[in-house]
């Protein structure tokens, strides 16, 4: 997942380690601090199989990576590859929007389509747990509390999952109309 966002953002321009934890931190989870212990082996990785060069910065101790061509055919790869619907399924999906601008319209087509249909299948996941805890609240009315808040927060994955599906929705709709 890493490797796909900092091949996207070194692919814009050249960063440091500092600026990509930063990035990285703000794009996974707004506020969250990328360690060091994190961030350099990926970057050392990368930089072993030539994705991505480094040069000694102006700043002491400090690298400036750059994404070499080798590492450019290898963001439109992962670009291309399925994504797991995993914990990190979101992430890798926004990701591959920060990348759009080196697909062909029927890719970017594809990928918000599959992006839908995940957040669709999600959407029937919160019906049948609403379904279920609603019963359950019959069933057992001293654990009414209990479940009522169960269906709030269902509530509020459904709202976002709602959210996600405008987004998409205008997104393809903007493809289709040449405006994207």
């Amino acid at each position: 997942m890493y490797d796909l966002l900092i091949l996207s953002m070194l692919s814009s321009r050249d960063m440091s380690g500092y600026k990509l934890a930063i990035v990285l931190g703000s794009t996974v989870v707004p506020r969250r601090k990328i360690s060091n212990g994190v961030l350099y082996p990926v970057l050392n990785r990368m930089e072993k199989a030539g994705f991505i060069q480094s040069v000694d910065g102006n700043v002491r101790n400090s690298k400036i990576f750059h994404i070499t061509e080798l590492g450019h055919e290898r963001l439109i790869e992962l670009i291309n590859e399925p994504v797991a619907q995993d914990a990190n399924r979101d992430n890798s999906y926004h990701f591959k929007f920060r990348s759009f601008s080196y697909l062909a319209k029927d890719k970017k087509i594809e990928i918000l389509t599959d992006y839908r249909n995940a957040i669709l299948t999600d959407r029937n996941v919160y019906q049948d747990l609403s379904t279920h805890y609603r019963k359950e609240t019959k069933d057992h009315p001293e654990r009414a509390d209990f479940y009522r808040w169960g269906l709030k927060t269902i509530t509020l994955k459904d709202n976002l999952a709602l959210a996600k599906l405008a987004w998409i929705d205008e997104s393809l709709q903007e493809l289709k109309e040449n405006k994207a």
